[in-house]
């Protein structure tokens, strides 16, 4: 029976070479590309089609969340495990709605890792020891809608870029870059842009990078 195909998507060189190295020794996975951002983490998944791939969430231009719903706009998308320093129960849940089959830490002993991999494997979801399940099913009971196109325009907003640069980047006028922007602060009932940001982040809506986030661990 072949081994089950992994691709890693992770910014941080030294811990996505290191998370290869351990699961080709242990030998149960072959590891069959590696990335170091969402857009190649996305071309590697075309490359190679592998049955699993395990994810950051923190990462520089599209974040874990905004890769994840694109994996998911494939055909015949893979299996998706989260694995990340996040441990915020809103971040998980919106993984989790967002199409994630499991959500591991960091911190994770190597049994967990192997554990959490068969299972998101064999089709069940799979959330670490470690999460708070009662506030994580609060958390899941509270979903927000947001259209594609505004998690988009949301992410561009968090990553620093101005109604114009929006624009230009998603190849949409002006005014309907300003149009998404004010549904997006009335589904978030935000008053002004930095609130947007804040509240979307304590949503689970983006992951904020670097100083965004107060320099958090990613």
């Amino acid at each position: 029976m072949p081994r089950p195909r992994l691709v890693l998507v992770d910014d941080h060189a030294l811990v996505r070479r290191g998370l290869a190295v351990l699961l080709r020794t242990d030998g149960r996975c072959d590891v069959v590309g590696e990335a170091g951002s969402g857009e190649a983490g996305l071309d590697a998944i075309r490359a190679h089609t592998p049955d699993l791939v395990i994810l950051d969430l923190s990462m520089p231009g599209i974040d874990g969340l905004e890769t994840l719903r694109r994996i998911r706009q494939q055909p015949g998308s893979p299996r998706v495990l989260i694995l990340t320093m996040h441990d915020e129960a809103h971040l998980v849940a919106q993984a989790l709605n967002d199409g994630a089959d499991g959500y591991l830490l960091k911190d994770s002993m190597d049994d967990e890792l192997f554990q959490a991999i068969e299972g998101v494997l064999r089709g069940q979801k799979y959330v670490a020891g470690a999460i708070d399940r009662a506030r994580l099913h609060e958390v899941m009971c509270r979903p927000t809608t947001l259209t594609a196109r505004e998690r988009e325009v949301l992410q561009l907003i968090a990553n620093g870029h101005t109604t114009q640069e929006v624009a230009e980047q998603l190849h949409i006028s002006p005014h309907t870059a300003t149009r998404h922007r004010a549904n997006l602060m009335q589904k978030l009932d935000a008053h002004n842009q930095v609130e947007l940001v804040r509240v979307a982040a304590s949503r689970g809506l983006i992951v904020l990078q670097g100083a965004r986030a107060g320099l958090e661990p990613t």
